[in-house]
């Protein structure tokens, strides 16, 4: 709605839509489930890589050079104890993108400064 409908709804009514605006918002994150998949195979995949060891995720190294911010992005995750410098600048512009990439990409920088992951 426009802001200017919203200014003509009564109290109730405006309540009513916070209610339903809220409960769509959250059943998209909690229960969209292409994304939930994706995640998980994402993760066996990371842990498939990690078990290949470092030779291997040299391998992704000409990933942080893709088209795409958003392999960029997964590939410097893989790659910061690899390929620091540059998967932290990868990282560092994700985080400022204003989706949910950037949130991720924020969680991630401040476990990494705060001490509480290290990268392997």
């Amino acid at each position: 709605m426009k802001r200017v409908l919203l200014r003509t709804l009564t109290d109730d009514d405006l309540i009513g839509e916070f209610i339903t605006r809220a409960t769509t918002l959250g059943e998209a994150i909690n229960y969209w489930l292409p994304a939930v998949k994706a995640s998980k195979r994402l993760v066996q995949i990371e842990k498939e890589m990690k078990l290949r060891g470092r030779q291997f995720r040299i391998k992704l190294i000409p990933l942080l050079e893709a088209q795409d911010r958003i392999i960029r992005y997964y590939a410097a995750r893989e790659l910061l104890a690899l390929v620091p410098e540059r998967s932290r600048q990868i990282v560092e512009e994700n985080s400022r993108q204003g989706d949910a990439i950037a949130g991720d990409a924020g969680m991630l920088l401040y476990t990494i400064d705060s001490g509480i992951y290290t990268p392997e």
